[in-house]
C-alpha cells in the first residue's frame, strides 16, 4: 500500500514539474517573441535606443541567440555610423554602414537605410576633398599677397550652396577667417599706397615718379602686372619698404612670429595670415595705438 503511495507521489510531482517546465518556457518564448516584435517596430519608427533595449530584453529571455544578436548589433552599428557622421568623422562612420549593408539574417530596414547612407558619405567625402583642395588654392593665394585673387578662388566655395552644410562647417569658417584677412590685407595695402604715392609725388618731379612706378612693376610676376594694371587705384600686389617697417625700423622675423602668437591667443586666425599680413596687423595696431591683442580682438576676428 505504501508503495503505491509512492508512485503516485512521484508521478504527481513529475506532472508538476513537467507543467511548469512548459509553462515557464512558453511563457519566456512569448516574451522573446514580443521583445524581437517590438524591437523590430522601433526599428521602423527611428527609434534605435528602444531597439537595442527589446533585443537586449530578447537575449535576455533566450541567451546566445544569434538572431536576437544579429539585430543587436546591427543596430547599434547603424547608432554608430549616425554618431560618426554627425561629428564629422566621415571615414569611420561609411565603414559602420557599410557593415550594417552588409549585415545577413538582420534587419531589411537597415540594410536599406545604410545602403543610402553609404552612397550619401561617399558624395560628403569627395565634395569634401574638392573644397579642401579649392580652399588650399585660395590660401596659397594669400600668403602670395594676391588677396583679390584669394577671395576670388573663395567665391567658388561661399557661391556652391552646398559647402553651407553643416558638413563642411570646419572649411567654411577657415573660409570665412580667410576672406576676411583677405579684406584687411587689401585694404591695409591700398591704404598705405596711397600714403606711399602721396608722399612721393610731393617730392619728386614726374620723371622720378616714372621711375618708381617701374621699379615697382619689375617685381611683379605677369599675371600680378595684370592685375595691378586693371586696378583703378594704388597697386595692391606691391610691397614697399615702408609696409615692412614699424616706426621707420624693418619688422623682423621673430616679430612677426611673436605677434602670430598673440593674435591666435586673442582668438584670431594667424594660421590663416601671410607674414605680411602680420605686419599690417602690428603696424595698424601701433597707428591705432592699441595692443596687438586688443587690435586682433576688434578688427581680426
Amino acid at each position: 500500500m505504501k508503495k503505491w503511495v509512492w508512485v503516485v507521489a512521484t508521478i504527481v510531482v513529475a506532472l508538476l514539474i513537467g507543467g511548469y517546465a512548459y509553462s515557464n518556457h512558453h511563457a519566456t518564448t512569448k516574451e522573446y517573441q514580443a521583445a524581437m516584435a517590438n524591437g523590430r517596430t522601433a526599428i521602423e519608427s527611428k527609434h534605435y535606443t528602444q531597439a537595442e533595449s527589446y533585443f537586449q530584453n530578447a537575449l535576455k529571455r533566450r541567451l546566445n541567440d544569434k538572431t536576437a544578436q544579429t539585430y543587436l548589433t546591427q543596430t547599434q552599428r547603424y547608432v554608430s555610423g549616425e554618431n560618426d557622421l554627425d561629428a564629422r568623422h566621415f571615414a569611420a562612420a561609411q565603414e559602420h554602414y557599410q557593415a550594417v549593408k552588409e549585415t545577413t539574417g538582420g534587419s531589411s530596414i537597415l540594410v536599406t537605410r545604410a545602403t543610402k547612407q553609404v552612397k550619401k558619405v561617399k558624395l560628403i567625402r569627395a565634395n569634401y576633398k574638392q573644397f579642401k583642395k579649392i580652399l588650399t588654392k585660395a590660401q596659397g593665394q594669400n600668403k602670395a599677397l594676391n588677396y583679390g585673387q584669394s577671395n576670388t578662388t573663395l567665391d567658388e566655395l561661399f557661391n556652391n550652396a552646398t559647402f553651407r552644410e553643416v558638413y563642411y562647417k570646419g572649411l567654411y569658417d577657415q573660409a570665412l577667417q580667410l576672406r576676411k584677412a583677405n579684406n584687411a590685407g587689401q585694404s591695409s595695402a591700398v591704404t598705405e599706397a596711397s600714403s606711399s604715392e602721396s608722399s612721393t609725388s610731393s617730392s619728386s618731379d614726374d620723371s622720378s615718379s616714372t621711375a618708381t612706378s617701374h621699379s615697382s612693376s619689375a617685381s611683379l610676376t605677369s599675371s600680378e602686372q595684370s592685375a595691378a594694371s586693371a586696378y583703378s587705384g594704388s597697386n595692391e600686389y606691391t610691397v614697399t619698404q615702408s609696409q615692412q617697417e614699424l616706426n621707420g625700423k624693418t619688422i623682423t622675423a621673430a616679430q612677426i612670429n611673436n605677434a602670430r602668437k598673440t593674435i591666435n591667443a586673442a582668438g584670431g586666425q594667424a594660421d590663416a595670415m601671410s607674414d605680411q599680413d602680420v605686419r599690417v596687423a602690428i603696424q595698424q595696431a601701433n597707428k591705432k595705438d592699441m595692443s596687438l591683442t586688443k587690435y586682433t580682438a576688434k578688427y581680426l576676428k
